[in-house]
């Protein structure tokens, strides 16, 4: 059966029902679509949860030619959620017992081709060895269950989380289906923060010196690469759409982005 996609009057209705407020804005989830709608879902969403964060770090690193800590890294990134317990990853529900992070797609994706990530393998090693050290420590791993049901892509700006899961009204059938969701607002403030906590933990080092600003700057745009990457994988002829938040929950602007390439 053909996956049906989101249009942008019905992506409006679902908004009045999923926007939620967001109490700690700093802790991570996956773009995933299948997380269990809850307000105490983390908002900030983003590609692989910390995971990815940790990849993107490293893959900073490797674009810019620094010189990498990967430990402190690891670290700056704990220090910048407020605790190893504040680490968040998944995993789905078929992954082999023992087998961490099988069924994260996003990592998934980076192992397959480490090349587009800019990502070596002793970089991946080190994040699957030492996320499951966190895990025994108090990092969340969710574990998400079923088939991918995403049928657009949404990208957020603003100060509130969007749900991923949906049902439609009665006039729709009463379908039931998932969104992408990255949440550039809450990705650009928590970035903020690990440039500033890379260059105190010595994480990346460069002859002359570094700027905080250089190191922001860095790791946004091997976010975005790393984003676009996974979603042309994922979600290839999805709907892409924009929503700004304003003073409210209810008052927002969504803007059709195109399809996915």
């Amino acid at each position: 059966m053909q996956k049906f996609t989101l249009s942008k009057q019905q992506l409006s209705a679902i908004l009045f029902e999923n926007a939620y407020d967001v109490v700690n804005p700093l802790l991570s989830r996956c773009i995933d679509g299948r997380y269990d709608n809850s307000s105490s879902l983390p908002a900030l969403a983003i590609q692989g949860a910390d995971a990815g964060e940790l990849a993107l770090i490293f893959s900073t690193a490797n674009i810019c030619g620094l010189t990498l800590d990967m430990t402190q890294a690891l670290q700056a990134l704990i220090d910048t959620v407020g605790g190893e317990k504040n680490i968040r990853f998944h995993t789905d529900s078929h992954a082999k017992e023992g087998v961490m992070l099988a069924g994260c797609g996003h990592i998934t994706q980076v192992s397959s081709d480490l090349h587009s990530y800019n990502l070596t393998e002793i970089q991946l090693e080190f994040i699957k060895k030492q996320l499951a050290l966190l895990k025994e420590k108090g990092a969340q791993d969710t574990i998400l269950y079923g088939d991918h049901g995403e049928i657009a892509v949404v990208f957020v700006k603003g100060n509130y989380g969007v749900l991923p899961r949906f049902k439609l009204g009665r006039e729709e059938g009463g379908r039931e289906g998932q969104v992408f969701v990255f949440h550039n607002t809450f990705v650009d403030a928590r970035h903020r923060i690990l440039a500033k906590k890379l260059l105190e933990r010595k994480a990346f080092q460069l002859e002359g010196g570094l700027e905080e600003e250089y190191i922001y700057s860095s790791l946004s745009d091997a976010c975005e690469n790393h984003l676009m990457e996974t979603v042309k994988r994922l979600a290839t002829g999805l709907p892409i759409y924009e929503v700004q938040f304003f003073e409210s929950k209810n008052r927002f602007e969504i803007t059709e982005l195109g399809f996915v390439e």
